[in-house]
């Protein structure tokens, strides 16, 4: 290669590099910022909040349930730490003390919000989740819009219906357990 075709490799790789800088630099300015702190006062303190959630009994009505009925109850969250926390359902299951749970049927949970236990009991709570149970299978797990700030308590409206076409089978099991198990998340 002559000093002619060096000349033109140089050109090339210089072009490039200043495309590769120039790139770099499209979509506004850069800077390299950087910023130190001495602890000769002692250790670093980092304190958290406290995330803790207390529910009061839940109150179901006690009515038979059969194919088409959803009962619903009022059941209190509150947040006893002092961060925020999104509320969500970890599962929900239903057992019968039957050896045989296949029999055992696939009941819809809810979850929502209300404003008194009255207005829970009529049906006037506001979903947030449902998700169906079955035994064995417990329903997905999901967070809800639910928020409660630190102290604040917030009735909640726990639902369990049957769907229309409930099995025959389901008939005589007597009292099946229900399990809604609810987190809280920090927000």
């Amino acid at each position: 290669m002559g000093a002619r075709g060096t000349w033109l490799v140089v050109g090339v790789v210089a072009t490039v590099v200043v495309a590769v800088v120039s790139l770099g630099e499209v979509g506004g300015s850069s800077a390299r910022l950087s910023d130190s702190a001495s602890t000769s006062d002692g250790p670093v303190v980092v304190t958290s909040g406290s995330a803790s959630l207390t529910l009061g009994a839940l109150a179901l009505p006690t009515d038979p349930l059969y194919p088409g009925l959803t009962l619903s109850g009022p059941v209190t969250a509150t947040n006893t730490g002092t961060v925020a926390l999104t509320l969500g359902v970890a599962a929900a299951t239903v057992t019968s003390a039957r050896a045989d749970t296949r029999s055992v049927p696939a009941l819809v949970f809810g979850l929502g919000t209300s404003s008194s236990a009255t207005d829970c009991r009529a049906g006037g709570a506001v979903p947030v989740w449902s998700g169906a149970a079955s035994a064995p299978t417990p329903a997905v797990a999901s967070p809800t819009s639910v928020v409660l700030a630190a102290g604040e308590s917030r009735t909640l409206c726990v639902s369990v219906g049957m769907g229309d076409d409930g099995r025959s089978t389901s008939q005589g099991l007597g009292d099946l357990a229900l399990a809604l198990r609810l987190t809280g998340t920090q927000v």
